[in-house]
């Protein structure tokens, strides 16, 4: 057994007090340092800096998702930015457009896209199946290249992709651009990071822009949006009652889509894919694939220790995990295992080791709903961790179609037992496998899931049309002090230090700004390299034309049908 994992948040029967008001006195510091970046953004706007008030927000927001500070959502903070978007110029529809009539042309907002990961590869997938409506996309804050599988779809759809901060400015210019691309649009959809502060000054008059649904794909983080949003698209019941419990969406305006997922084809026999991988066809071969921040200790206690006496009860199994890499506190595990436990760096297809599975384990403490759906798919049993009370359902697998048939383990000892009944019966892994496949094609092939989208537009266009909020932000939130939030930290959050956080934004400060931000970072010694100092007293637009050179200056994507 385990020694030493990461004790679950009890109520008052079980956790001690002094564990209780620990986290709970690190939650009151976040919200302090989140709260104080709220205020000094309130003041900056009141002097009439808007753009310096919006980076600062963007910083704020960036504290909450990375620090978890007892709240999921900031009604003042958004009230802040809309407030700012209501004074800027620009909008309204651009041509009229009947009350009712369907949606035929989306365009997608996104932060970034990373090449990794379920957003990028969940956007291509919804682009290449809407194949009745034309999909645009555009960008606020989009470094580097993007990934082909957006350029391919977006072109097939008839679409566009506008890269906002390749345009001289800084988030009210890009703000205002966004408006307007949106002007050749009937509806828009939000995929966007948790800090985005462009679309809420876009979009802060619902009467001067179309309809925007938000995408909850961070359904467990303090995201903002929720103001300016028509409809929420959770991908989880848990979230959708998350949003409306601890984010305020009006209930009627909280939907249901699954994610979107290829439901793959086997290209190997499970036998083939395991001399790939230089694996003994006769192991029972554990597989969890997942970004690598998904697989961080809780406590002292790694991933793969999670897996040692179960790998030494068992000789013919052993564990490949795919993105972490090879991480030196691993080693003592894989000692201890004779070499049974392997880790590769993060894949854009990793989908050999899927095929070459036996079982799927899912990552921890962080839960992958997408790898564990292409797990399904490939017919594969599953097995994830939940510990914790019920009140904290939102850390766990409860997507549809894994709600049903994913293993739950309470603890380690269940863990082990569920793993340890599916290593000895080549049966009940066929069977397990078996009804993971017929439930995600169920729910999750392409026409199915297309079905599902264009309920979601028709549920949208029911809706009574958004009112803008009027009046002042408002006074501070509360900070929540039980579950999730307790344990929130632990599982989810990062030591992320606010020097990046201003790296990240610097420039797209107003001049004088930027100056005193740069001048701070080097008194602190924050800087990198020799590159970094001269980088940062850069605009942003101006950096990104010249890393992202190959793509023209001032070039604006075409709006579709404009």
């Amino acid at each position: 057994m385990v020694k030493g994992a990461f004790e679950p948040v009890r109520d008052s029967d079980g956790e001690t007090a002094g564990g209780t008001a620990s986290r709970a006195g690190r939650i009151r510091s976040n919200f302090a340092a989140f709260d104080a970046r709220v205020r000094h953004a309130g003041r900056l706007a009141a002097a009439g800096n808007h753009a310096g008030a919006a980076v600062e927000t963007a910083i704020a927001a960036t504290l909450a998702a990375h620090r978890h500070c007892g709240v999921f959502a900031s009604p003042r903070l958004e009230r802040l930015m809309t407030g700012i978007g209501r004074t800027l110029d620009g909008g309204g529809p651009d041509r009229a457009r009947a009350d009712g009539a369907p949606y035929r042309r989306v365009l997608h907002v996104c932060t970034q896209l990373a090449p990794v990961g379920g957003l990028t590869k969940m956007l291509a997938l919804w682009i290449g199946a809407d194949r009745n409506r034309v999909n645009g996309v555009a960008l606020t804050q989009h470094r580097g290249p993007v990934d082909g599988r957006i350029t391919a779809a977006v072109r097939e759809s008839g679409g566009g992709i506008h890269h906002l901060n390749h345009h001289k400015g800084d988030k009210l210019a890009w703000a205002r651009e966004l408006r307007q691309i949106a002007r050749g649009y009937d509806v828009v959809v939000l995929h966007i990071h948790c800090e985005d502060v462009v679309p809420l000054i876009a979009f802060a008059d619902p009467a001067k822009s179309p309809p925007v649904l938000l995408l909850n794909h961070a359904d467990h983080l303090f995201w903002i949006g929720t103001r300016i949003s028509h409809a929420v698209i959770n991908l989880r019941e848990a979230a959708r009652r998350l949003a409306v419990t601890r984010r305020g969406v009006d209930p009627a305006r909280s939907l249901l889509l699954p994610t979107l997922i290829t439901l793959p084809e086997r290209q190997r026999a499970r036998s083939a894919a395991k001399q790939a991988l230089g694996v003994p066809e006769d192991s029972v071969l554990l597989v969890s694939v997942a970004r690598g921040a998904k697989y961080r200790n809780v406590g002292p206690v790694t991933y793969a220790d999670r897996h040692v006496d179960l790998l030494a009860a068992h000789p013919q199994a052993r564990l490949i995990v795919v993105g972490p890499g090879e991480r030196a506190d691993w080693e003592r595990a894989r000692a201890a295992t004779g070499g049974r436990i392997t880790a590769h760096p993060e894949l854009s297809d990793p989908r050999v080791f899927f095929e070459a599975a036996d079982i799927y384990v899912d990552s921890y403490p962080f839960v992958s709903s997408t790898s564990m759906l292409e797990a399904a798919a490939y017919g594969l049993p599953l097995v994830t961790r939940f510990e914790a009370p019920a009140a904290a359902e939102i850390v766990a697998i409860n997507h549809p179609g894994l709600d049903v048939t994913a293993r739950v383990a309470h603890d380690q000892a269940a863990y082990e037992a569920h793993l340890t009944a599916l290593i000895t019966d080549a049966a009940a892994r066929d069977a397990a496998g078996a009804e993971s496949a017929a439930a995600v094609a169920g729910l999750y092939a392409p026409a199915a899931w297309l079905a599902g989208l264009d309920a979601i537009y028709a549920q949208a266009l029911a809706l009574p049309r958004l009112l803008p909020e009027a009046g002042a932000p408002g006074p501070a939130e509360a900070p929540h002090l039980g579950e999730p939030d307790l344990r929130h930290q632990d599982m989810f959050g990062s030591d992320f230090p606010v020097s990046e956080m201003t790296k990240n934004y610097i420039g797209m400060l107003p001049l004088r700004q930027r100056v005193a931000s740069w001048l701070a970072l080097r008194r602190a010694g924050d800087f990198s390299g020799l590159w970094e100092p001269v980088r940062l007293l850069l605009p942003e637009w101006l950096v990104r034309n010249v890393k992202d050179r190959f793509g023209p200056m001032r070039l604006r994507a075409q709006i579709p049908g404009a």
